[in-house]
């Protein structure tokens, strides 16, 4: 599992997944693709989505 933090301070997947699903209604993202973008952002493999949800303030370290 991997570790989560809003503008450098860790905090519990929830709550960044609800930090996510915020910024991505705010920004015209539905909620379908944003729920790709974030399972995606937990991958090794997903540094794109990764970019993606750093636009909202979040860092994902994968394990």
């Amino acid at each position: 599992m991997g570790k989560y933090f809003l503008h450098d301070h860790e905090l519990p997947e929830p709550d960044a997944a609800n930090t996510w699903f915020a910024y991505a209604e705010d920004h015209g993202i539905d909620i379908p693709k944003a729920i790709g973008i974030w399972e995606d952002a937990a991958t090794e493999s997903g540094t794109e989505s990764r970019r993606q949800v750093g636009a909202a303030g979040i860092t994902i370290e994968t394990p």
